[in-house]
Parts: structure tokens; C-alpha cells; sequence
């Protein structure tokens, strides 16, 4: 059977997101737990497919997954929304808190209201803070409702993470592995690339922007850092992420891959053999159930 690697451990938010793909897939997986999400990704290289985290609503991008997918030469095969929930649970309702450093910040405005100054302590993952108080019997968990269930744990409260305008907060998690396996069929449709110039130069990120709006699609998000290559980082040109509401092989999307690799290479005596513009994925995005 083949594997589903995610980042783990069981009772994350990551896994409940491989189970939702398993819904889409057209054969069965097994669902791997991996330490870390590096170690998720390079374990699909060889072994199957991934699940990692992409993108909060609250904490924005995360650049780790793309790099890893781009070092990788791996495929974005499909993307899933997931609601995050946080409950908060233990023995006695005392602190300390325990949870992973993103969800205490995600609960920050419940944390304040109701135990103002407590002590907080970071872990591993929600699901690990959960087994912690468990077997502690001390202190609170910030973790899924059904983590803390599955550890034999009160639930005090439910669904305490921070509203920004109104909005509840999600995480955008991609399906990755070496070659595309579903369709965007009655699903939004979404085109990412990594943006690699050999150099930079004033205007750069206006030109590439300029492209994109003058063929009319859609970009969605943007993300740009220091080039993945062996230049130190004081000198190493900007590279960027770019998802797109676009297919690849709409005429649209062709002309612009074409247009920015001709553009970016202009005058660059070694061009790259693989061109500028790299194609990570052309996926539907699932959205929350």
C-alpha cells in the first residue's frame, strides 16, 4: 500500500487534512506521522505522497513547505482548507497552559480574558500537550477538541482561537508527491511557480507583477525571499512564490511563463537550464467542508 507522510504526530491538524485528501484519492493510503515537515517531504521523494501545512490565515505563509517543494522537484497535486479549532482542556481548569507556540498565539485573546498572566509552556504539537496533561495530570492543553477527548481529558471550552474582523481562522495544507493525480473539476482551480532570476535589478518585482496583470489572471498570494542558490545571502537576488487563479494550460498562463523567462533572462550570459520560472503545481483547492 502506498504511504501518505504528514506531519505528525496522530491528532494534528495535518492529519485530520490527510484524511480529507484520502477522501479524493483514487487509491487507499497509509497515513505515516513524520517529526518533522521536512522530514514528511523528503520521505514522498521516494516513498508515496505528503501532507504539510501551507498557509494560516492568521500567521500567512509558510515559506519552509515551498522551499522544501522546490528543492524537492516535488509536485503541488492538490490543496485542502481546513477550519482550525482550538478546545482547551485538562483536570482542573489551572494553568500552566501547554501547547504548540502557534496555537498559544492563536488563543492569545482567550488566554487574556480568562487566565490572565498564566504561565505558558510550548510544545512539540497540540496533540503532544494533550498527552502531556494526560499523564501529568497537571496544568491545561491547547489542542483539537478531539485530541483531548482521545487523552481523557475535560473539555472546558471550544472553539477559543482569535477572530481577526469577524473572520475564523483556517490553514491551507497541500497534497504533494512526483506527479499530478486529480483534477480541478468543480473545484477552484489554482496555478503556483517559483520565480528564480539569476539577478537583481530596480524594478524587478514591478515587471513580474506587470506580466501577470497584463494577461489578466488572477494572483491570489505572493511571497518573496533570497534565492535558493549558492549566492551568500548579503548578494543573492529575490526570488518569489506566486499562486495563481489560473490553469496551465490556458493560453494565458502559457504567455506569461514564456514572457518572464525571456524578460528575466535578458542579458544574463548564463541563463538557467531549467529558465526562471518554475512550475510547482497546477492543483484544485478543496475547500473547508
Amino acid at each position: 500500500m502506498q504511504k501518505i507522510h504528514y506531519l505528525g504526530p496522530v491528532g494534528t491538524f495535518t492529519e485530520q487534512a490527510a484524511k480529507m485528501f484520502q477522501n479524493y484519492l483514487p487509491n487507499d493510503y497509509e497515513l505515516v506521522p513524520r517529526r518533522t515537515l521536512q522530514d514528511a517531504i523528503s520521505s514522498a521523494v521516494n516513498d508515496g505522497l505528503a501532507v504539510v501545512p501551507y498557509y494560516n490565515l492568521y500567521e500567512g505563509l509558510i515559506q519552509e513547505t515551498l522551499d522544501c517543494v522546490t528543492e524537492c522537484q516535488l509536485t503541488i497535486i492538490a490543496a485542502q482548507r481546513v477550519p482550525v479549532c482550538f478546545a482547551i482542556g485538562g483536570i482542573k481548569f489551572e494553568p500552566p497552559v501547554f501547547s504548540h507556540q502557534k496555537a498559544l498565539a492563536q488563543c492569545s485573546d482567550y488566554l487574556k480574558n480568562k487566565l490572565p498572566g498564566c504561565e505558558q509552556t510550548t510544545t512539540s504539537s497540540t496533540s503532544e500537550s494533550a498527552k502531556l496533561v494526560a499523564a501529568t495530570k497537571t496544568g491545561l492543553a491547547i489542542a483539537r477538541r478531539e485530541a483531548l477527548e482521545q487523552n481523557g481529558l475535560t473539555v472546558f471550552a471550544d472553539d477559543i482561537g482569535n477572530r481577526q474582523y469577524g473572520r475564523a481562522n483556517y490553514t491551507e495544507f497541500l497534497l504533494i508527491g512526483r506527479e499530478k493525480l486529480l483534477s480541478a473539476d468543480n473545484h477552484p482551480n489554482r496555478t503556483m511557480i517559483a520565480v528564480i532570476p539569476s539577478v537583481d535589478r530596480v524594478g524587478l518585482l514591478a515587471e513580474i507583477l506587470g506580466q501577470i496583470a497584463f494577461f489578466g489572471i488572477n494572483l491570489l498570494k505572493i511571497h518573496s525571499r533570497p534565492a535558493l542558490s549558492d549566492h551568500s545571502t548579503q548578494n543573492a537576488p529575490q526570488m518569489f512564490y506566486l499562486e495563481m487563479q489560473t490553469k496551465t494550460e490556458s493560453k494565458e498562463f502559457q504567455l506569461c511563463r514564456a514572457t518572464l523567462d525571456l524578460r528575466l533572462t535578458l542579458g544574463n550570459q548564463t541563463p538557467k537550464a531549467d529558465g526562471v520560472v518554475r512550475l510547482l503545481g497546477d492543483y484544485p483547492l478543496f475547500a473547508m467542508p
